[in-house]
């Protein structure tokens, strides 16, 4: 089961590590409001952003910024303030300038090894450098038809559950359309599994999909921290080293083929 909102009784949750990704600050997609909310009620040793915080594809006249992207902005700056280690992996819709102006910091590495408190090395990349066919996916995004699906997926998202009219043979629809954008922003597994080979890791910890995950490639632990357009959710590590994927967001629960159960990583 995921975690919601309501589950923390609005008391300060520390955690030893967090992974968050695919903001895209600069967009109206970015669910700002969700994500300051959280960071509000977290406290941790390590904040990781896993990529995609700010989208320069949209840098220009289709830029989109709002006070509480500010103020998340604002927050993770304090965040650094209060002695917490902030580190930024660009992902494939980032500009570093753009993290170094709005952040403070300029990324210095596209991926790391992260140790868990009970030990357990898991390498920490966007994931677009798993994505074979970034190069005509792209393409495809900048079509009027990725766009339309999106408005499509964002109205089903927002509009018509919001009014509670999620019924029928709408939610089918919706699937389909959900299905069809993440097909050109999806990898397989090899490139998961021949990256944690070459880093002799546990594990690895992405995002680029937007879709939360946590399953075994082999002897493998995959995990994606999904995204802060859709899912809302992040990756938690407490003190003990167990990590477990939250969603922020008890206004409605996740379908299973949205995101898949969630398993113990210390197992």
């Amino acid at each position: 089961m995921y975690e919601t909102a309501s589950d923390y009784s609005s008391r300060l949750r520390a955690c030893h590590s967090i992974w968050l990704s695919d903001f895209h600050l600069g967009t109206h997609g970015c669910r700002a409001d969700a994500l300051l909310d959280f960071l509000r009620n977290h406290e941790a040793e390590n904040l990781y952003l896993v990529g995609d915080i700010v989208d320069g594809w949209k840098a220009g006249p289709l830029w989109y910024w709002s006070a509480a992207q500010k103020c998340v902005v604002d927050e993770i700056r304090a965040w650094r303030r209060r002695g917490t280690r902030v580190e930024i992996l660009p992902g494939n819709h980032d500009d570093c300038g753009l993290l170094e102006a709005l952040f403070g910091i300029l990324p210095s590495v596209d991926e790391f090894v992260h140790r868990t408190a009970e030990g357990r090395r898991m390498l920490i990349i966007h994931g677009h450098q798993f994505d074979g066919s970034l190069a005509s996916a792209r393409l495809w995004k900048a079509s009027p038809a990725y766009t339309m699906l999106l408005r499509i997926n964002r109205w089903y998202n927002q509009g018509l559950y919001e009014r509670g009219t999620g019924t029928g043979s709408l939610p089918s629809l919706k699937y389909r359309i959900k299905r069809a954008v993440e097909y050109f922003s999806d990898f397989n597994d090899r490139p998961v599994l021949e990256a944690a080979r070459r880093h002799r890791v546990d594990g690895v910890i992405c995002g680029h999909v937007h879709r939360a995950e946590q399953r075994l490639i082999g002897p493998i632990w995959y995990i994606n921290d999904g995204d802060w357009v859709h899912s809302r959710t992040a990756l938690i590590e407490d003190h003990q080293g167990a990590l477990r994927l939250t969603r922020w967001d008890d206004a409605q629960e996740l379908d299973d083929d949205e995101i898949g159960a969630v398993h113990a990583v210390a197992s």
